[in-house]
């Protein structure tokens, strides 16, 4: 009789080795994603929800770098940080009066701040040079009746800081200085869109 007609085939150590291997690796790579999107803000991963209308052209960066901590100069010539701002909602825009977009967004933007007058800093920053650092205040009091601050950086390293690819940009912080979305290019800041934005974040314990 012979034995070996009904035996299974010999098993091979290495097939088996390879199957749990991919399975490790699978289990390794879910439990990374979820660590990964439970590490963002809540509001983060549900903001880009909004981007609709005005705000088509919001994101969310994968990886968003810090808030910039350079040294910034205000009106006066005296030296501040967006550190004066800890605690609060932020929203920073980066801009220039040698940028159209810039100049046309920001009486959207004052108005912005005023529809949220105590719940949040509109922060615009100019990166103009020396030479127009007049024109920039005079400008910026004209666009927001005053109802926004100055600050500059000469230098354009808030440019780098922020990762801006280009101007206007509008960068969204919550209370906790981490930056929850951001818009590049010009945009309607006053209306339903944006405030649905504003809202959200405000909404973040």
């Amino acid at each position: 009789m012979d034995t070996n007609a009904n035996s299974a085939p010999p098993q091979k150590p290495w097939a088996l080795w390879a199957a749990l291997t991919l399975v490790a690796v699978g289990a390794i790579a879910l439990v990374y994603v979820l660590l990964v999107a439970s590490s963002k803000p809540e509001t983060q991963q549900g903001l880009s929800r909004f981007a609709s209308g005005e705000m088509a052209r919001l994101y969310v960066e994968e990886a968003p770098p810090p808030m910039p901590t350079r040294a910034l100069q205000d009106a006066a010539g005296n030296e501040t940080t967006l550190a004066a701002y800890q605690g609060q909602v932020v929203v920073l825009n980066l801009w220039a009066t040698w940028c159209a977009p810039c100049m046309e967004e920001m009486p959207s933007l004052a108005a912005l701040q005023r529809n949220f007058e105590g719940r949040i800093a509109v922060v615009p920053v100019s990166v103009d040079s020396e030479g127009d650092r007049s024109k920039a205040i005079s400008e910026l009091r004209r666009l927001s009746d005053g109802s926004l601050p100055f600050l500059q950086d000469m230098t354009r390293g808030v440019l780098f800081d922020a990762q801006a690819a280009g101007m206007p940009v509008t960068i969204i912080y919550n209370r906790q200085g981490q930056e929850i979305a951001r818009l590049a290019g010009g945009a309607n800041w006053s209306g339903e869109d944006a405030s649905r934005v504003i809202e959200a974040v405000l909404a973040e314990q």
